[in-house]
């Protein structure tokens, strides 16, 4: 009997301590699609971007919905850089951190990844290296359109992010904003480790 009642004890403090992180994942992204969509709309429709780019796949007919658009602030540029961008094929190597928008936990968006801590230090701060094509639609697209030596805000609506599924500790529908230097870039060749 003291087994029966030993068992039953540890699955009921299992049960609510799973109840107890679900009740707090659902506060957190309360509504979560509808105030991604609100956010995006707002931000695609104020006037403080420095551009719209079209998503790298849509030609410009094909274009219709602000979420066919990454929003970028460019924060800096390098004037004596060569005209070149990546392509689609290449290996850049970049300086960046991703984050969510604001929530009830993280008044200025849960950072979800980054490749240097805050503050920014050339020092210590190590580029990270990726094939253009292994990214996420809106990275990739301000990919293909930055030179070396760029420096952007980009602001990706979840339709060019990682959709409506949950990823790790991104959750569905959420925008994606992210600070992206690109340092480098170069085709791929073989042999070549990302």
């Amino acid at each position: 009997m003291k087994i029966k009642h030993y068992i039953f004890v540890c699955l009921s403090l299992l049960v609510l301590a799973s109840c107890s992180e679900k009740d707090d994942a659902i506060v957190e992204y309360a509504d979560w699609k509808n105030k991604n969509e609100q956010y995006f709309e707002a931000a695609y429709l104020a006037a403080d971007w420095d551009f719209t780019l079209r998503k790298y796949s849509l030609k410009e007919e094909m274009a219709t919905k602000h979420t066919d658009y990454v929003l970028v602030k460019e924060y800096e540029s390098d004037v004596d850089a060569p005209a070149a961008t990546p392509y689609l094929t290449d290996t850049v190597q970049v300086h960046y951190v991703g984050s969510l928008i604001p929530s009830p936990s993280y008044a200025s968006g849960f950072q979800f990844d980054q490749s240097y801590l805050e503050p920014f230090d050339w020092d210590t701060a190590v580029p990270r290296k990726f094939a253009v094509n292994s990214l996420v639609t809106g990275f990739t697209t301000a990919l293909l359109n930055m030179h070396r030596g760029d420096f952007w805000y980009v602001t990706v609506p979840y339709q060019l992010g990682y959709g409506t599924a949950d990823n790790g500790s991104i959750p569905g529908y959420s925008t994606l904003r992210f600070l992206i230097r690109l340092e480098d870039f170069w085709t791929k060749t073989k042999g070549d480790r990302y």
